[in-house]
């Protein structure tokens, strides 16, 4: 029977663990798919101070929530707006018919605490369901209605 050196079983023993931190790590060696997965229209636990659209705004006072604009009768009341905002969610779509990019969107920013830019959603509204384009990427809106979110477009 052949007898391996004391050094050679070293190398087999390198060479054994370099094998199975390869193994393990395999998953992030190999390349991430692009896939966009369905998410919530706000940042999960981000801190809103205030969400503008055009001269109408839904702003934080403290714990309160407190709607401005030139329409002072709105049918939603400010908490109920924000609360619609929470729970509302964007699924991916993948494609968006030409149509659709040539019409005038809703531009609405929407203000974190922390950040010194606002999160920028283009909301088509003329559609069913109702397209979002967030960070070059395309969404429908669900679980929520797009006069709730907005009551001042209606």
């Amino acid at each position: 029977m052949a007898r391996i050196s004391q050094r050679a079983m070293n190398n087999v023993v390198i060479i054994a663990m370099l094998i199975m931190i390869a193994l393990f790590n395999l998953d992030s060696l190999l390349p991430k798919k692009n896939t966009i997965q369905t998410r919530s229209l706000l940042p999960e636990d981000a801190y809103v101070l205030k969400i503008e659209h055009d001269n109408n705004s839904l702003e934080r006072i403290g714990q309160q929530w407190r709607q401005k604009g030139p329409d002072t009768s709105l049918t939603v009341t400010p908490d109920e707006q924000f609360s619609h905002w929470q729970r509302a969610e964007l699924n991916p779509v993948t494609e968006v018919p030409e149509s659709i990019i040539s019409t005038q969107p809703y531009v609405v920013v929407v203000w974190l605490a922390g950040n010194s830019n606002g999160n920028v959603y283009a909301i088509y509204p003329n559609t069913s369901p109702v397209l979002i384009k967030f960070e070059n990427n395309w969404y429908t809106l669900t679980n929520t209605d797009l006069d709730k979110l907005l009551p001042w477009t209606l």
